[in-house]
């Protein structure tokens, strides 16, 4: 997504409805697809967050050039494997070797494979390198608790 200067009150106002149907857990998933690509940060930011986001949208969602809006559909439990792998490719690829703050968080999502969980495992996720599980408790925003 390239930055956009909103320009006038109508264009505010446009976006700022859109922002309300992204939060509404009774928008259609086809108008969430729609949301998922929009210009304005925070209808993707939360359409990332809504529970009813569909898996294939939250695939577009997670290679998004906005951390914040990346970091929204980590913590959806809705996110397919595809989205997780491509964000901790993404870390790997972008980050130094040590850092493993996304690659972390894919490693507990309950969509991850136990393939790539084990991947992300045996280059230190989790610390030390031979532990083969973390403690960390993970929260979703459609956690059902």
């Amino acid at each position: 997504m390239t930055r956009r200067e909103i320009r006038t009150a109508h264009e505010r106002w446009l976006g700022y409805l859109r922002v309300l149907e992204a939060r509404d857990a009774k928008t259609t998933r086809d108008r969430l697809r729609e949301l998922a690509h929009d210009v304005i940060r925070p209808v993707r930011l939360w359409t990332a967050r809504n529970p009813n986001t569909p898996p294939d949208a939250l695939t577009i969602l997670s290679t998004d050039p906005d951390e914040t809006v990346g970091w929204n559909v980590l913590l959806n439990r809705s996110t397919p494997l595809e989205g997780l792998q491509a964000m901790a490719d993404a870390e790997t690829a972008s980050a130094p070797a040590d850092w493993f703050i996304v690659r972390h968080k894919v490693a507990h999502h309950p969509n991850t494979s136990a393939e790539l969980r084990s991947q992300l495992l045996a280059v230190g996720v989790c610390r030390p390198p031979s532990t083969q599980s973390c403690s960390h408790e993970q929260m979703y925003w459609n956690s059902r608790r």
